[in-house]
């Protein structure tokens, strides 16, 4: 390709980034080319559960992501494995058959808002994707975000939706009457794209918004909204009060521009007009066929009316079949806590100093959308949830059974149960006294379950938590908490979530000499407390670091080489020619070899005292990139004592580096035994031949001709005897003194090695012995 091409690739490239919300209708790219599933079957009407996070379930399939990826990685459709879309099913998950899993999406789910993740509607999964496209310096832009989807056979377009700049844009995939609608939010602007229609409908400007927490498909969103007296004048003012609102992702406008108007409907109901001077607009430069451009923009119900007797008029923004209602003597102010239980949490504050504490209080959406619904007399049938918000704040558990509130929260390290009358009034049970940084997770039937500071991320601890004051005192202990001890929750990422007896989590173990935790996805069997107990007690035989019972490993902490041998083999279950511990065996002592066998042994079968590996616990589910592979395999190989001529400790005995010297003085004693013998030699060798050249000499005298022929060579036999004599004796001296040297040598370290071996590292009662 030319460089004018990729000039204008590039430019083609700027220009859709330049853009922060695209058409889908503009890309028209095609299908990707991937294997598709062939037991893919349409099931349009059956629905998902647990929708949102990172896992699933749908038609009996678990479809999930695979592990926390960056999302700066490389986004390339059909490359990528961790991040990628996986399927389990629901039978291979309970069986912990977890290799029989398959890849569905090929490509990059790695958006930040962790309270959103994967939705299923229908045939298809709904995500984002951060962005493949590049500027117009050739980088990628995957800090933007692609709204997309995918059929759950793995069909998918090259097409998407819409294009966000923003990767940590708060959005959700939510379906109304049929239509999937993508709510998120840009800015202080609440907007809902129909994927149907593929519009972009501006739900309210300038709020704070506040989805479901409980629930991530719910269409209803919670806000507040000001009231402006003369907004569509130069004088506008905002009222002391304000109101509570909450807003349905099928809501649309219609502008009435002869009127400078709008309405507001659900589906085909209209349920508010709001009206403006026209002429005050039209000066403005406001387009009336544009409501996003009028003074106030707003397509919600309103649930709460805080206007009060003493507010000085009243506006289009309150309900006009209100107006001769009688109102209280004061007005209020609403603040939202957060939205669960298909609600809204809530405090308010009253003027006028008739009670400025802070209270919290809770609506329902479907009572306060009721036709009978009173938006300003209702504030005295909402709900009293507590009389204080220090601790019922938006990080409690909510619950409603048969209209009674309660709610758990962190007090320190404790989690305690407050049950509210009518009037807010707690009972409070102290269900958990003791927690290390607790964090509220769930509950799930009558179990709490919470995590506290784990090894490198979260543990997982669940109690029974519906019990009396007394069922929790520590000398009655009817319930306590029970941890999993063989799980580690990566905390940065989605939640952990429950199939079955399964809990599937991100996995913050990291490996060997490493302190990277790769975040793949693990499952863990739950069930109940006496399984579980018996799980840990297995567990902590292996790897237990009580004083009063440690496991195997433990008692080996002060031969670290050892500890970590042992510690290699129960999380790799590797052996043989697979072992990374086999390549480096000659490398530790005869006891710790020893002892190393040992501990393999007691997994075997019928081995008494039987051991379990990890993989009995928690297992991976899901694939693993190669490199990943390849780093993980790299730390535990420097985890292992590897061959290192200068990297002993003193409790080995002898260093390495003294038996070098030792050798080395050894070879020179040894040199000095073989060459003395070899000099004398030598020595003996010129005078022999000193006194045989004179004898020869003597004789060529003799038996030479005066006539000096040259032509014949008297010496020659003599003189090539003595030159092969010489060299076979020199030969000879040199093999025999390599061969000496070598031998002592090798014997030498070979028995200094041996003896450094056998005292070191050997029990204390066993060098006693010795």
């Amino acid at each position: 390709m030319g460089n004018k091409a990729k000039k204008i690739l590039s430019l083609v490239a700027a220009a859709t980034m330049a853009t922060a919300v695209l058409s889908m209708t503009a890309c028209n790219g095609g299908y990707y080319k991937n294997d598709l599933l062939d037991d893919f079957v349409s099931s349009p009407k059956t629905l998902a559960t647990s929708n949102g996070g990172f896992a699933v379930e749908k038609d009996g399939y678990i479809y999930f992501i695979n592990g926390e990826e960056d999302y700066t990685a490389k986004n390339k459709f059909g490359k990528v494995v961790k991040g990628s879309l996986m399927r389990i099913s629901a039978a291979d998950l309970e069986a912990e058959n977890y290799e029989n899993t398959v890849t569905v999406v090929p490509s990059l789910f790695a958006a930040q808002d962790m309270n959103a993740g994967i939705f299923i509607y229908g045939d298809y999964v709904y995500y984002a994707t951060p962005t493949k496209d590049k500027n117009m310096k050739g980088d990628v832009e995957n800090s933007w975000i692609d709204f997309k989807r995918s059929r759950l056979d793995g069909k998918t377009s090259k097409d998407y939706y819409f294009r966000l700049e923003s990767n940590s844009t708060v959005y959700r995939f939510v379906e109304e009457d049929g239509v999937v609608y993508c709510l998120y939010q840009e800015g202080n602007n609440l907007i809902s794209y129909n994927t149907k229609t593929e519009k972009h409908t501006t739900l309210v400007e300038g709020g704070t918004y506040y989805f479901d927490t409980t629930d991530a498909t719910s269409p209803i969103v919670y806000y507040t909204m000001p009231v402006v007296y003369r907004a569509d004048s130069a004088q506008s003012t905002t009222a002391s009060y304000n109101q509570l609102y909450a807003v349905n992702a099928a809501a649309t406008a219609k502008e009435n521009s002869k009127e400078a108007s709008y309405t507001v409907y659900e589906g085909e109901t209209a349920i508010k007009t709001y009206d403006f001077d026209e002429d005050y607009l039209e000066a403005s430069g406001v387009d009336l066929k544009d409501y996003t451009e009028y003074p106030y923009v707003n397509l919600g119900r309103l649930l709460l009316d805080g206007i009060g007797d003493d507010a000085s008029e009243y506006t289009q923004f309150n309900n006009a079949a209100e107006v001769n209602d009688p109102r209280p003597t004061y007005y209020y102010t609403y603040t939202i806590s957060h939205s669960a239980n298909d609600g809204v949490y809530f405090k308010r504050k009253a003027s006028g100093g008739y009670d400025t504490t802070d209270k919290l209080y809770y609506v329902a959406y479907e009572q306060a959308t009721d036709t009978a619904w009173k938006t300003i007399a209702g504030n005295d049938s909402v709900a009293k949830v507590s009389r204080e918000t220090a601790n019922a704040n938006a990080t409690a558990l909510y619950e409603i059974n048969n209209g009674e509130h309660s709610y758990l929260y962190v007090s320190g390290s404790k989690i305690i149960r407050a049950t509210v009358n009518a009037d807010g009034v707690a009972d409070l049970v102290t269900v958990v006294s003791n927690a290390s940084s607790p964090k509220l997770w769930k509950t799930d039937g009558d179990y709490l379950y919470y995590y506290a500071t784990g090894t490198n991320g979260y543990s997982i601890n669940r109690i029974y938590y519906k019990g009396s004051a007394d069922d929790y005192n520590p000398l009655i202990k009817a319930y306590e908490t029970i941890t999993l001890d063989y799980v580690d929750v990566n905390n940065a990422w989605y939640a952990p979530e429950m199939f079955g007896n399964t809990l599937l989590y991100s996995n913050a173990q990291s490996y060997g000499n490493g302190a990277t935790a790769y975040n793949y996805i693990y499952a863990a069997k739950v069930g109940t407390d006496a399984e579980i107990e018996a799980r840990n007690k297995k567990y902590n035989a292996v790897v237990g670091t009580d004083e009063d019972d440690k496991g195997y490993i433990a008692e080996y902490d002060e031969n670290a080489d050892l500890g970590k041998a042992m510690r290699y083999f129960f999380r790799t279950g590797a052996k043989g020619e697979s072992s990374l511990f086999e390549a480096v065996r000659n490398e530790y002592t005869k006891y710790q070899k020893e002892q190393y066998d040992v501990f393999v042994a007691l997994f075997e079968d019928g081995a008494e005292g039987q051991l379990s590996l990890e993989s009995e616990f928690i297992r991976q589910v899901g694939a693993m990139k190669d490199s990943d592979a390849e780093a993980i395999a790299e730390s535990w190989k420097s985890y292992l004592r590897q061959p290192d001529p200068v990297e002993e400790t003193e409790e080995k005995g002898l260093s390495k580096a003294a038996i070098i010297i030792i050798v080395a003085a050894v070879v020179l004693v040894v040199a000095a035994g073989v060459l003395v013998p070899v000099i004398i030699l030598h020595k003996k060798k010129v005078a022999r031949r000193k006194e045989a050249e004179a004898t020869v000499n003597a004789y060529k005298r003799k038996r030479v001709d005066t006539t000096d022929d040259k032509t014949i060579d008297v010496y020659a036999d003599d003189e090539s005897a003595e030159e092969a004599t010489e060299e076979a004796v020199e030969e000879t001296v040199e093999e025999a003194t390599e061969e000496a040297v070598e031998e002592v040598v090798e014997e030498t370290v070979e028995e200094t090695a041996e003896v450094a071996e056998e005292t070191t590292e050997a029990p204390v009662e066993e060098k006693t012995e010795e």
